[in-house]
Parts: structure tokens; C-alpha cells; sequence
């Protein structure tokens, strides 16, 4: 790609754009009159045709060196889901809020949300200062934005020579690096909440938020959040106690922390819950028992085919009725000199929130809920009319 020097005040633009400011702030910025500064951005633009905004204006002159890229910062000192990675790059592409709803299959308001916590967790105010950031950290960077130029503007195959870390969103209540559990030491047998006579377990250091509203005493593990509160860093094997207790409370989508409040189900009124459960969780009565959140339509199908629980076939509940009935914990006995404690032999099991005796005893690690009123669903065709709903009426119709 050949293209002419930019002048000293086109480049003042650029550099401007990547440092936040918004466009009706550039003439003040520039020092110079709107007109003027209108009609170099504009050149700017008849440029660089590929260019569909400001961010993409920037990532284009940082790539084709018209503007001297910023010096670049080691990758590892960002921690940013991997969700808002893959928006990161959309953006910088050009694409508008529209456009990446359509390109990855995931409502307009959803891609609002992300696009929103992305600006929030990089600090920055305008998509072109969230640019700039992306590059120093080598999350946009030249052979993308060259791949999707050179390619008559194809997202596909740009994003294809993207990081394996940008793919797939990361489950929200899975624990992350560098998130620490509390050490054992910090329990002790002491007086309880449930009575003013009763022991049980509690911490040397107890606070008001290590008890849920129950007087359950739950597992402590740090957290490490982007400056947006979201969990960052790579995934490990665990699930974070306090998030599965949040999500799970509130019936939040388990992969991204979204709505997963369905709209009226079919036959009923109000709204349903999108359940994936397995054979194991199923009970007496067809209750099921379960530790898993539910998931929104946007990433029940990633859920579906990439959790190595559901490998072994799952059903798809649209649940309209449940309960939180207890926790799965392990229980502690004192030893010794009453007040220190030890974990029982037993295995991670279920405690009965009506188990009040026992419950004094337990840490818990995960929130149970039973889902007793639900409807067995076909997840494909689910997402198919969620997504298309006049597929049906067409099908009805032929």
C-alpha cells in the first residue's frame, strides 16, 4: 500500500483521536476553526476508504506507519476477557455495534454490554483511544488489520490469524490464575450465628460477608478483576465460590455474567431459565440438582459442545420454577483443644439449608438450586427461532 506523507496537522489528528478525544473536541485541541478541522478529517478518510471510523482510522495509519505506531508494552501486563479481545479487534476493523452483533450471532443489546465493560476495563472514553491501547498491547496489531486490508476488507480471514486467546468467551464463575483460597488455618470453632449457645465453624478474622443470608460460612478465595469488576486471567480447573454463589442466586448467565432470563415459554407466561443438566443431576420425582448455573441463548450453544461435563450428552431445560435448597460443602469437626478444626474425610457433599445442626459445621464452596418445574427442549431449534422467529411461521405456512 503506497500512500503520500501525512501532514504535520492530519497526523496531530490521529494522534489526537488515540489519545480520547472526542471529534467535537479536535478544533479546540488543534487550535485551529471546525471547518478546517472537518475537512481534514475528511481527507483523512477519502485516504484511507477503508477507514469507516475513527478507531479503524487510527489502527489503518498505526499499521501503514503514516503515523508513528506508540511504542509497545509487554502483553502480559493487561489482563482483558477474552470476549472483549475479539471486540477489540472487530472494532478496530471499523465494525459498529451492529455489525459485530451480526458478525459473531449475538444480540445488539449483548454486544452493547461487552463493548461497554471493554471501554471500562481499558479506562479509555472513545473506540479509538480503546485502538491505541490495544495495539501497545499487541492486541490489535499490524498483520490483523494488513490480513483484513489486503483481503478486500474480510473479517474472516483477518480475524483467523488472531491469538488462540481472542476464541470463545471464558466461563464467568470458573476461578482464574493468581486467585488464592483462603488456608485452612484461617478456620476455628467458636460461637455461631444460629444460636447464642451453639459452636460451629467461623474464621479467627470473621467478617459479616464470609456468612451467607442462611448463616452458612463459605469458602474464601481472592479475586483478580479487570478495573470493571470481571474476572480476568487465564482459567483454571475450579470454580470461584463467591461468583457461583452470585450467579447462581441471581440465575445470571454462567459463561459472560449476562441476563439469562428467557422471554415468555411456549404455552406459559413469563419468563424461563435455560437449564444444560446431565443424567447424574437428576433425582427423585425428575427433580434435578444442580451446582451449574443456567446460560443465555447467546452462549448456550458454546456451552453445549465445549464443557467436558456435557460430553457425555446433556438436556436442555427451559426452567420455570426452582429453588435454592443448600450448598455443596465440606464439614469440619474440632479437635484437640475444641478450637481448632480439621476437614472430615468425607468428600465435597450436599447440606440441606433445613439441616440447621449440621449446616453449623460446613464450609461451603457452591450454591444448589433444584429445578422442579421445566420443559425438555430441543437447544438447536431453541436457538434457531430465538434468533430467527419467523422461521417457525414460515415452516408452519410452506
Amino acid at each position: 500500500m503506497s500512500l503520500k506523507t501525512l501532514t504535520p496537522d492530519e497526523q496531530s489528528i490521529i494522534q489526537h483521536l488515540a489519545a480520547g478525544v472526542l471529534a467535537r473536541d479536535l478544533p479546540a485541541a488543534l487550535g485551529l476553526p471546525k471547518r478546517t478541522t472537518q475537512d481534514l478529517t475528511l481527507g483523512l478518510h477519502k485516504l484511507l476508504p477503508a477507514a469507516r471510523n475513527h478507531a479503524s482510522l487510527v489502527a489503518i495509519c498505526y499499521t501503514t506507519a503514516l503515523v508513528a505506531p506508540p511504542p509497545l508494552l509487554d502483553p502480559s501486563d493487561i489482563f482483558l476477557p477474552a470476549e472483549e479481545r475479539e471486540l477489540l479487534v472487530l472494532i478496530a476493523m471499523g465494525m459498529n455495534g451492529r455489525d459485530i452483533a451480526k458478525h459473531l450471532g449475538r444480540a445488539a443489546s449483548t454486544v452493547g454490554e461487552q463493548i461497554t465493560s471493554l471501554l471500562g476495563d481499558l479506562q479509555v472514553k472513545t473506540w479509538a483511544q480503546a485502538v491505541h491501547i490495544g495495539w501497545q498491547f499487541q492486541i490489535v496489531t499490524a498483520a490483523v488489520i494488513r490480513t483484513w486490508l489486503e483481503h478486500a476488507k474480510d473479517v474472516n480471514a483477518a480475524t483467523a490469524v488472531l491469538p488462540a486467546a481472542s476464541a470463545g468467551p471464558l466461563l464467568y464463575v470458573r476461578t482464574r490464575e493468581g486467585e488464592v483460597p483462603d488456608t485452612p488455618r484461617a478456620l476455628c470453632a467458636v460461637g455461631g450465628p444460629f444460636s447464642a449457645e451453639a459452636r460451629g465453624l467461623s474464621y479467627w478474622d470473621q467478617t459479616a460477608d464470609d456468612r451467607d443470608e442462611n448463616g452458612v460460612l463459605w469458602a474464601r478465595v481472592s479475586e483478580v478483576l479487570s478495573r470493571s469488576g470481571r474476572p480476568v486471567g487465564r482459567p483454571l480447573q475450579g470454580v470461584h465460590p463467591a461468583r457461583q454463589r452470585d450467579t447462581m442466586r441471581n440465575q445470571r448467565c454462567r459463561v459472560g455474567y449476562c441476563t439469562a432470563r428467557l422471554g415468555p415459554t411456549r404455552g406459559g407466561s413469563g419468563g424461563a431459565y435455560l437449564y444444560l443438566v446431565t443424567a447424574k443431576e437428576q433425582g427423585a420425582g425428575g427433580v434435578y440438582r444442580t451446582v451449574e448455573p443456567p446460560v443465555c441463548i447467546e452462549h448456550a450453544l458454546l456451552c453445549a459442545d465445549s464443557e467436558p461435563r456435557l460430553r457425555d450428552g446433556y438436556t436442555a431445560l427451559l426452567v420455570t420454577s426452582s429453588a435454592i435448597t443448600g450448598v455443596l460443602g465440606r464439614r469440619y469437626t474440632p479437635v484437640d483443644d475444641g478450637v481448632t478444626v480439621a476437614a472430615s474425610r468425607d468428600n465435597m457433599a450436599f447440606h440441606s439449608y433445613t439441616d440447621h445442626s449440621g449446616l453449623r459445621w460446613v464450609l461451603a464452596s457452591q450454591l444448589v438450586r433444584d429445578l422442579t418445574s421445566y420443559e425438555v427442549v430441543d437447544l438447536r431449534l431453541l436457538i434457531r427461532e430465538a434468533f430467527n422467529p419467523s422461521a417457525e411461521e414460515s415452516a408452519s405456512c410452506s
